[in-house]
Order: structure tokens, then C-alpha cells, then sequence
């Protein structure tokens, strides 16, 4: 059993990768093609190679969850406390590092993988007053910049999909805004002022808020598809994208993404800790992790844990909750492994204690 303080574990698809933080663009935390990695093997995970992640005494930024991108052969590409740096993800060896302009100022970035571009934003650390963000674009193969935009505002929320960039942000100094760049080549494609963007596409379809008001917009063009009266951030969207779980702060709800109609609504539910496999909803706040049925939102399972919980991932039969493995259809505690964790491909890429290791 592999257990570390602090630990992040992300996992190697087969043939495919793990191109955003939460797996997909809906941030559901769920790997649908993991099957080696379940109750009975768990225990059996050894060591394939470990790295230790660049430091940098005084940096604002440090290491995340790394992205695998191109399967079992492809790159584990991890932040560090100096910039991004990529590996192969067979044997470890370093492919290429990417360094911020000033590491002490530059927080650690939001990243997603579009077509052959790894996209990365992160916002400045120091200024109260008046900080500003950025958006860069790395070849996927080299790390060379593609394109990089300087923001006048930081970015608090940020999301890739169909080829797409959407970042947004505010500060005591700048309006709310959403601005939306093509992946490619960083062309502007669409902006809307005093609007701000949750984190997660549901096939295309982001949600924004302006006064008391929450909009559903297509991601390429910023064309309005439908809106309600209320304020709404999506936390997460199902993977076949046909709901938004929202949240008001005081209720997780169920929205269907085509049209927003109202689905079910848990008072007391809010949270932005959330997994979803289309057929539940992991839910994680404080010390427990509870189960709720996608389609009615009742509660299926309950569990208490020892420690707080981390952000629920669901893969092999299994959730992860930071600690405690839990049966994914009853709760029970199958396993524990210290941190946050993600499983697929028969692997385990982990990031703990600045660094860099995959189990298998």
C-alpha cells in the first residue's frame, strides 16, 4: 500500500489521457476506462520512477495534479515551484521545462490539454490592488510558447474544451470579465464585460452570471442559449453533459444542459467538491463523502471519515476521497491511501512532497 502526506495521484490512460485537472472538461472526475486498478489490487501497487519537482525558495507557485497526455507512451506534465515541466511518462525522463518570467509572483497555474497545445493560466501573487493574469500556449512535444496573452485582470476561472479558452476574473482595479480564445493561436473570439464564467463546459456549454442572473452560452461563440433568475455556479457536468450541477451556496442542483430546466435541487447540499459518473453524485464537505442519485438527487450512501475530504474521484469501482477508498456503489471503506488521488490505466502518477511518481 503506497501512502504519502499530501499526496496527488493522476493516472495514465490507455490509449487516451488525462487532459484536464478534473479528467474532463465537465470536471466530473471520472475515468470511465479504468478497470486494473480496483479493490483487489490497490494493496499491490509498486514503484516505476519517481523525480523530484524543480523548488524555488520565495516562489508563489508550486506542484498540482499533473495532466497525462497521450496514454501509457505519452507525457505527465506537472507544475512546479518554478514553472511546468514534462515527462515521458514510460521512464521519466525530463522531455522539456517551461519557466515563469518571475516565479515569485506567477501563483501555480490552471492547465488543460487542447488538440497539441498545453494551455496554462495563472494570475500574479503580490499585488492587492491591481493584480493581472496570463494565458500561455505550450507545444505539447518541445514546450515551446505557441502564443501567450498578458491579462489586465486575474484569472479566477478557467476551462478548455472544443478547442476553446475561457478564462475570468476580477479585482479591485478591473471589471468583471470573460474573454474567450481560440487554443490554436490565441485569437480573441469572443468577450462579455461585467460577466463571470464557472469552470466547467457541458459539451460546449459554459454558465455565466451577471447581477442575478445566470446565462448558458455556447463556449465558440458566446451566443446565449438559455438563462434563469438566479445565481448559479457550476461545480461539475455529467459525462454525457446532459445536466450542470449548479450551486447557490446554500444547494447543489441538477440542470439540464440543453434547455435549463430544473431537475432536482438538495438543499444544503452545495459544495464544490463533486464526481459524477452519470449514475451518482460524489459529494465531499468537511469529514464526509455522501452518494446522491444523479437523476433525483436522494441520498444513496453516507460516510464519515477520520479526515477532511478531498476532491472525490471516481475510477475502477472505487471513489477516492483523500484518505479512505470507498466501494463506489455502497460506501464501504475498501482501502486507504493518504492524499488526493486519481487511478486509470493500471497506474498511479502521484505528487507528493515535491515529487514526481508513478506506481503501477
Amino acid at each position: 500500500m503506497f501512502s504519502a502526506l499530501c499526496t496527488v495521484l493522476v493516472l495514465a490512460l490507455a490509449p487516451g489521457g488525462w487532459d484536464h485537472a478534473g479528467f474532463d472538461a465537465e470536471d466530473s472526475y471520472y475515468n470511465p476506462d479504468e478497470s486494473q486498478i480496483n479493490a483487489g489490487t490497490i494493496g499491490d501497487l509498486t514503484q516505476r520512477w519517481s523525480v523530484a519537482l524543480r523548488e524555488k525558495g520565495g516562489a508563489c507557485g508550486g506542484p498540482s495534479a499533473p495532466l497525462i497526455s497521450g496514454g501509457a507512451g505519452g507525457s505527465v506534465i506537472a507544475t512546479d515551484e518554478r514553472g511546468i515541466s514534462s515527462y515521458r511518462a514510460m521512464t521519466g525522463r525530463l522531455a522539456w521545462q517551461f519557466d515563469w518570467d518571475d516565479p515569485d509572483d506567477s501563483s501555480t497555474p490552471s492547465m488543460a490539454v487542447s488538440g497539441d497545445v498545453l494551455v496554462a493560466a495563472n494570475s500574479d501573487c503580490n499585488s492587492m490592488s491591481d493584480p493581472d493574469g496570463r494565458i500561455v500556449a505550450l507545444d505539447l512535444a518541445t514546450g515551446r510558447v505557441r502564443w501567450r496573452i498578458a491579462s489586465p485582470f486575474p484569472v479566477a476561472s478557467f476551462v478548455v474544451d472544443k478547442g476553446v479558452v475561457v478564462v475570468s476574473g476580477t479585482s479591485p482595479s478591473d471589471e468583471q470579465m470573460t474573454v474567450a480564445y481560440r487554443a490554436a493561436d490565441g485569437r480573441e473570439l469572443w468577450r462579455k464585460p461585467r460577466h463571470e464564467a464557472s469552470g466547467v463546459s457541458a459539451n460546449g456549454r459554459i454558465l455565466l452570471v451577471k447581477g442575478r442572473s445566470t446565462t448558458a452560452v455556447a463556449i465558440g461563440t458566446g451566443v446565449p442559449l438559455w438563462a434563469h433568475k438566479r445565481i448559479w455556479y457550476a461545480e461539475s457536468a455529467t459525462p454525457a453533459a446532459d445536466r450542470f450541477l449548479v450551486s447557490d451556496g446554500t444547494a447543489l442542483t441538477a440542470l439540464r444542459a440543453s434547455d435549463g430546466a430544473m431537475l432536482w435541487t438538495a438543499e444544503g447540499k452545495q459544495s464544490a467538491l463533486l464526481a459524477t459518473d452519470g449514475r451518482r453524485v460524489y459529494r465531499a464537505a468537511e469529514r464526509t463523502v455522501e452518494a446522491l442519485d444523479v437523476h433525483t438527487g436522494r441520498r444513496l450512501w453516507w460516510r464519515q471519515l477520520p479526515v477532511i475530504a478531498g476532491q472525490p474521484v471516481r475510477a475502477g469501482g472505487l471513489v477516492y476521497t483523500g484518505g479512505p477508498v470507498l466501494n463506489a456503489a455502497t460506501g464501504s471503506v475498501v482501502a486507504t491511501v493518504e492524499g488526493s488521488q486519481v487511478a486509470a490505466g493500471g497506474r498511479l502518477f502521484t505528487v507528493s512532497r515535491q515529487r514526481l511518481t508513478v506506481l503501477e
